[in-house]
């Protein structure tokens, strides 16, 4: 396969460092989106063939740290180069790692190369004779492609006699050989260099697809589950994480994976026990059973490592199931330090769970009935646990009709279980409520489909998982390719005319985005869901929407749209990861002054980048940049012009940016020029101009709200303000900040609202910003009753 132009300058530049020292080349960053995955594997040739003492080449650095983060591809003659070239290092004992010729031999799109027995057969021994032997799965496997896998190599490579459990995976493997063998040494990560790309799940996928090893993979976890049985019962001693050996833990955890990716419906019955088991030291018989835990012995876990490698695997391949026995896990666990490790995890694989849809909706039948209700009867109190579409709630009932937050002393003191059983259903029934709507959410760019069958079966063959579907517009598919927005009405769908819509079993349905649908209709839905009073789990009906303005069609591939903002790096910060982009962390050290922050976007075929610098150490503030999109090509995400974005994906990419700067912009903070004086100009501009989509929805919302509201004759919407009428003064506060301006002269009102004191009224969606505003709305609706001394001060005597 033919170079392209550029990658073959590159390979001048590095195979002849002396006579391109002047080349402008060897200095450049390496421009990764010129280059096909081809062409990097010729590059990775080149790279290995320097030997050290060839000179310092900032561009060789650059290609490395490339290779650590893209997979390169070979043909049969680039994978015989790369090869040849891994071995003459091991030979002189300069690096060589058999994990990169492991990685070749799986990347090689043509016939393995003639002579890879005879190098690899060099390899290895260079290795043994050199004591390199730092990957002994990469190097078992690479005996098996070169014909010289042995015992003796096999105790030779893994230094010891080899636990049973990882014994037994060794010999399925050899029985396969290479198809098995060299994917389990491109994910082994003891054998990983440093300088190899993560490992894709297309290798999961080669395991998964092999019947011998699907086998051995729950014939391992079996006998990992017996053994943590026998721990517990006294028949083996208790050793803290000392249950399963090192190499125990990696062929569990890639046994795991296998069966998570199949999404094998059995495994829960077999997963749960184990989980329960790693987790806990031992106790009174019974405690593995679900019955209520006994006296503990000690804080530690008889594997510590087993249980982070589930939760790494659960990550990894997500499935509702795990998740819930990783959450009563957490909740048996006594070791501070791994409780909040298990925190952590859990809602990486809560975001996880978006990026598999096709599974995301399962809930566990906790007995709810098909109103979200389920009752713990306790004498003369019942506990009633209600799930609505925004969240699950317990109240405690008495028989005179009486309804309570708590239950009766008398109720405390002889239902204690019945107490504890309510308690515990509730705080699980919020966890899984709570992962099931994020899934959703993150998933409504690119919202699954399935068939309606399905979707009562699973998402609403729950009373838990209905509740959360009336909240929702759905749509559904009544010819190809022409969908109907619905909503489910008891039992039934029903259109925003209130219409009853009947779907075929077979009909497609997915999630409504508001992107879809015209703007009477949009109107129409929220109007309807306000006349309900349905509170949205997530905001949908008054989902934002960003449209390409003139200027991004005309800049080409860059968005300004939310550039140059301030904004509280921390703050800023958690924001990013929680929406699941990815971001080095900016600070006053080297290379910590710029950073970009990606996300994959729901499909896996866009990526959205978001530059951001950092702006002082003394206020932790960041600035904001330029918003492109790239494409995934040949492997490789390339930049892309906005035009070619699917809209439904850049509207939710730039709705998660606006979030970022909407909620940790200095901009909200009323006392920011008060207290300091830098960033004023920005304070100023950005926390009364223009409205940003997200205050736009602010600002429909409260269209609808204002008739419901005590002060309404007293308020008025205009352009970005609510203009509030008091007896001193008129106030206007801006709907995207929230801050306050007063006529005549614009003077600025600095208030710091106290939270919950809102008028009850409903609100449609989640929006702690539209709170602050209707709370000092009805505090200057007001004013004459204002006592307190620093806002009458900054009001005046008598106002105007």
């Amino acid at each position: 396969m033919e170079l392209s132009a550029y990658a073959a300058d590159l390979v001048r530049v590095i195979s002849e460092p002396v006579a391109a020292a002047d080349d402008p080349l060897s200095q450049q960053v390496v421009d990764d989106t010129r280059l096909s995955d081809h062409d990097l594997g010729a590059l990775a040739v080149a790279a290995r063939r320097r030997m050290p003492g060839s000179g310092y080449s900032p561009l060789a650095v650059r290609l490395r740290m490339l290779l650590g983060t893209r997979q390169p591809r070979f043909t049969t003659v680039t994978c015989d180069a790369f090869l040849e070239a891994v071995a003459d290092r091991a030979a002189l004992d300069v690096g060589g790692h058999p994990t990169l010729a492991v990685n070749a031999l799986l990347h090689c799109d043509g016939p393995w190369p003639p002579k890879a027995a005879k190098t690899l057969s060099s390899l290895l021994r260079s290795l043994i004779k050199h004591g390199r032997i730092t990957a002994p799965y990469a190097m078992v496997a690479l005996a098996s492609v070169s014909g010289g896998l042995t015992g003796v190599l096999v105790r030779q490579v893994f230094k010891a006699t080899l636990p049973p459990i990882a014994q037994e995976e060794l010999t399925v493997l050899t029985k396969i050989g290479p198809p098995a063998l060299l994917p389990v040494a491109e994910v082994a990560a003891g054998d990983r260099s440093y300088d190899l790309p993560p490992p894709s799940s297309g290798q999961w996928r080669r395991l998964a697809e092999n019947d011998q090893y699907r086998e051995y993979s729950w014939e391992a976890l079996r006998t990992a589950a017996d053994r943590v049985a026998r721990i517990h019962s006294g028949e083996l001693p208790f050793a803290a994480d000392k249950a399963f050996d090192h190499l125990e833990v990696g062929t569990l955890g890639r046994a795991l994976r296998v069966l998570l990716l199949l999404d094998e419906r059995d495994l829960p019955e077999l997963l749960r026990p184990l989980v329960f088991g790693v987790s806990v030291a031992p106790m009174t018989p019974g405690s593995l059973s679900g019955e209520p835990p006994g006296v503990q012995s000690a804080k530690t876990l008889p594997s510590q490592a087993l249980l982070y490698e589930i939760v790494r695997a659960a990550v990894d391949f997500p499935t509702p199931e795990v998740l819930t026995i990783l959450r009563e896990a957490r909740s048996r666990v006594r070791h501070k330090g791994v409780a909040k490790q298990l925190d952590r995890k859990l809602k990486l694989i809560e975001l996880a769970l978006a990026d598999r849809p096709e599974v995301a909706t399962r809930l566990p039948d906790l007995g709810f009935d098909r109103e979200g209700v389920l009752e713990f009867a306790a004498g003369q109190q019942t506990a009633v646990v209600l799930a609505t579409p925004e969240d699950v709630t317990m109240s405690w009932r008495a028989d005179g009709g009486k309804v309570s937050a708590t239950p009766s002393a008398a109720v405390k003191r002889d239902f204690k279980q019945v107490v504890t059983a309510a308690r515990e259903l509730h705080k699980r029934a919020k966890a899984h409520h709570r992962s099931l709507i994020r899934a959703l959410e993150n998933g409504i760019g690119a919202p699954a489909e399935q068939t309606v069958e399905r979707w009562h079966a699973e998402l609403a063959g729950t009373g838990l998982g209905l509740a959360v579907a009336r909240g929702l517009v759905w749509e559904l598919e009544c010819a190809p390719g022409r969908w109907q927005a619905v909503l489910l009405d008891g039992e039934a769908f029903v259109d925003v005319d209130g219409g009853v819509v009947k779907p075929a079993d077979a009909a497609g349905i997915r999630l409504w985005h508001p992107i879809r649908s015209s703007t009477p209709e949009i109107l129409a839905w929220r109007d309807l869901l306000m006349a309900r009073g349905l509170r949205q789990p997530f905001k949908q009906a008054f989902r934002e929407i960003y449209l390409l303005t003139p200027a991004e069609e005309s800049a080409g591939s860059e968005s300004l749209r939310f550039a140059a903002h301030v904004v509280r790096y921390k703050q800023f910060y958690a924001l990013v990861k929680g929406r699941g982009w990815s971001t080095p962390l900016l600070g006053p050290w080297d290379g910590g002054d710029f950073a970009e922050a990606t996300r994959v976007l729901p499909g896996g075929q866009w990526r959205a980048v978001l530059e951001q610098e950092y702006a002082d150490a003394e206020d932790d503030c960041a600035i904001t940049g330029r918003i492109r999109f790239q494409r995934l090509e040949d492997g490789v995400f390339r930049p892309a012009a906005l035009t070619g974005v699917p809209p439904l994906l850049f509207s939710e990419a730039m709705r998660d940016v606006d979030l970022f700067v909407g909620v940790a912009s200095i901009a909200i903070d009323p006392e920011w020029t008060v207290d300091r004086a830098r960033h004023h100009a920005y304070w100023w501009q950005a926390g009364f101009g223009d409205l940003t989509e997200t205050a736009r929805s602010r600002r429909d919302a409260l269209a609808r709200l204002l008739p419901r509201l005590t002060i309404a004759d007293r308020c008025e919407l205009r352009d970005r303000w609510l203009v509030v009428r008091g007896t001193r003064r008129t106030y206007k506060i801006h709907l995207g900040s929230g801050n306050i301006l007063m006529d005549p002269d614009d003077a600025y009102l600095c208030i710091v609202p106290a939270r919950g004191k809102t008028e009850p009224v409903f609100l449609p969606f989640t929006d702690d910003r539209l709170s602050i505003i209707l709370s000092k709305a009805l505090l200057l609706a007001a004013d004459a009753k204002i006592t307190d001394p620093s806002i009458l001060r900054q009001i005046g005597p008598g106002g105007g």
